[in-house]
């Protein structure tokens, strides 16, 4: 069966998900199982950011999957996301003394719409470690803790705990939490926690809407059509 098409235009803004093959309670279906993973994988995807001139908005790792969010200014998302998966597989069949996939399948990509879709999107994937695994039920207070000290994830830099990664683009966000820079990234952390107390019920059905795009409903018309329009032309 022929691989589905991808949409992809200069400027375009995905939400990409890629998970570990296998299951994920076996400890070879790990896709990070120490932190030098982790930390190897950070540098690959700040040398394919910077090689494939993509913008990187946010990121996080998790025990078997990755979630990223970037903008294409030259219509490259295949390309980008090709190159540092590649990189990675290598890396970890080399160290790990295995061999074949390492990732399922082909990784996910929906278009986001900018604006209020993309800050609701960066707040869904920043609380992703503590809406899954140990932390889903615990207290409030404890959640809270457990978000701001996850180490492998764009939000402690967002929220000022952590230094800033030279290869985030964290300004479109925080800018639009309005007020002085000093004053943003609080209001993003109140923003993004907001979200542990009181779930964004309208996004979820946005998000899960349409298998390839989030946003307004003209916004995944529109993509829809270009889907079609490039599944014409194939």
């Amino acid at each position: 069966m022929a691989r589905p098409l991808r949409v992809e235009y200069p400027g375009a803004i995905y939400h990409v998900t890629c998970r570990m093959i296998g299951d994920r309670k076996r400890q070879g279906a790990l896709l990070f199982r120490d932190d030098a993973d982790r930390r190897r994988f950070l540098e690959q995807l700040s040398e394919r950011v910077e090689q494939c001139h993509v913008r990187l908005y946010l990121f996080v790792c998790m025990a078997n999957h990755i979630h990223l969010v970037i903008e294409t200014p030259e219509a490259n998302c295949s390309r980008f996301m090709q190159a540092l998966l590649t990189a990675y597989t290598v890396y970890y069949n080399l160290r790990h003394d295995r061999h074949g996939h390492v990732f399922d399948g082909r990784f996910k990509a929906k278009l986001v719409e900018g604006n209020e879709y993309l800050l609701a999107l960066s707040r869904y994937v920043h609380l992703n470690p503590v809406q899954v695994g140990p932390h889903e039920h615990a207290l409030l207070d404890k959640r809270v803790a457990a978000l701001r000290t996850y180490a492998w994830s764009s939000y402690p830099s967002y929220i000022g705990l952590q230094r800033p990664y030279d290869f985030i683009e964290r300004g479109p966000l925080l800018a639009m939490m309005h007020g002085t820079r000093r004053q943003q990234p609080g209001r993003y952390r109140n923003f993004v926690e907001r979200g542990l107390a009181h779930s964004d019920k309208d996004f979820t059905t946005t998000l899960h809407a349409s298998p390839r795009s989030i946003g307004s409903r003209e916004f995944r018309a529109w993509i829809d059509a270009l889907h079609q329009h490039r599944l014409a032309s194939h």
